[in-house]
């Protein structure tokens, strides 16, 4: 037999409040209000499995056992996982010096990022922030893997370069071939 939402309805009215009940003895009333609405949702979804006449407050008494043993089981594990996360030591607040720095080298990083051509720019991006596979990659720019692999490691040199400048401008220090040096005698 196809039991269909009116009947379902009814069912619902004529049950609820003795569910709730036997939910409410057993646990709090918000939990007790939870198990109630998963009962209800299991008993649709089964409705066609719903034993007929007496048989079926019993029915959904063994429903609710089942759905409050498993709301305690879920509630211990939080419980757990909480007193897990709780023995790890809180992480020691950063020094004001190390957060400037931080922040210096990110604002040169995106500075040099910015100065790179836009195809080294979109290697590196698609790599590095998207965290996107060669052949990702090589499906979104239309060239082979390894073409992918060479582009970007292109584009890490040029980076490199440029952050290296940028180092140099922000500490107020000439580039290494600007100085004259960086040749054998």
């Amino acid at each position: 037999m196809t039991r269909t939402e009116p009947w379902f309805d009814g069912f619902y009215e004529q049950h609820r409040s003795r569910v709730l009940a036997y939910c409410a003895r057993r646990t709090d009333r918000a939990t007790a209000d939870d198990a109630v609405s998963e009962v209800f949702t299991i008993a649709w979804r089964r409705r066609d499995d719903i034993p007929g006449g007496d048989r079926a407050l019993p029915w959904l008494y063994g429903v609710a056992r089942r759905v409050l043993s498993q709301q305690r089981r879920s509630s211990r594990r939080a419980l757990r996982l909480a007193a897990r996360v709780a023995a790890f030591p809180d992480p020691p607040p950063p020094d004001p010096e190390g957060v400037v720095v931080q922040r210096q080298e990110y604002s040169q990083v995106r500075t040099a990022v910015a100065q790179l051509r836009p195809a080294d720019r979109e290697v590196l991006l698609l790599s590095a922030w998207e965290g996107l596979s060669h052949s990702q990659i090589s499906a979104i720019l239309e060239c082979s893997p390894a073409a992918v692999g060479k582009r970007l490691a292109r584009a890490k040199q040029r980076l490199a370069k440029q952050y290296e400048t940028q180092s140099q401008i922000n500490t107020h220090r000439p580039p290494a071939s600007a100085a004259g040096g960086g040749g054998s005698r």
